[in-house]
């Protein structure tokens, strides 16, 4: 089915304080990780009530469900919402999958975490194994989500916020790499391109060396 002709494109950076806005409630949700008064495995599975809270208010008029709602989900502007990020065909899965796709790396995320628990707590598991492990799971997530791109924008925020949800969980805190603004790594978009063409090996160690300052 086509997009419906009169359903706006979902643009944040239209709203003129959205600099602001994002900056204030990514430092918010990163406190709220670290006091550990949310439940950051749970986030990581469905983000759609963090990409609420950071882009409430910032949605085309009448379409307020754009923040915190998937692509495909039965809301008029979002049912048939098709994205194009850059020259990757493989961003961007139909808006009919979505829904699917990602209640499928739920579950994975939830069963992941729970077996990496299991290796945080065994003291046969060595600390640089917990954590390259931690590491690993965390990338493969953040880059299956921007390829799915779930959301009609902001896509990039709420994975980055996986990143920080899952390390965070085992107490692994990102230095640089922000949910707001964009990391500043000088090869950002090459990083997530070699992870998803099956090399994760330059993603993962950008962020092991962020954690290790």
């Amino acid at each position: 089915m086509a997009h419906p002709w009169n359903c706006p494109r979902f643009e944040y950076e239209d709203h003129p304080r959205y600099k602001h806005h994002l900056a204030e409630r990514s430092r918010a949700i990163v406190t709220s990780l670290r006091r550990r008064s949310v439940n950051g495995v749970a986030l990581a599975a469905d983000s759609r009530d963090v990409h609420a809270f950071l882009f409430n208010g910032m949605t085309p008029l009448g379409c307020d469900y754009y923040a915190g709602h998937y692509r495909g989900e039965d809301a008029r502007c979002l049912r048939y919402y098709k994205v194009h990020v850059g020259n990757d065909p493989r961003v961007g899965i139909a808006p009919e999958l979505v829904l699917r796709t990602m209640a499928a790396i739920a579950l994975h995320v939830s069963r992941a975490v729970l077996a990496l628990e299991g290796w945080h707590t065994d003291p046969a598991v060595a600390p640089p194994h917990r954590l390259m492990a931690t590491v690993q799971l965390a990338c493969l997530v953040f880059e299956r989500v921007l390829t799915v791109h779930p959301y009609a924008n902001g896509n990039g925020h709420a994975a980055r916020f996986i990143i920080w949800a899952i390390l965070g969980n085992f107490g692994y805190w990102p230095r640089n790499w922000t949910i707001d603004p964009r990391p500043g790594h000088p090869d950002y978009d090459g990083l997530i391109m070699s992870h998803r063409s099956g090399d994760p090996v330059p993603l993962v160690t950008a962020v092991l060396e962020d954690l290790a300052g």
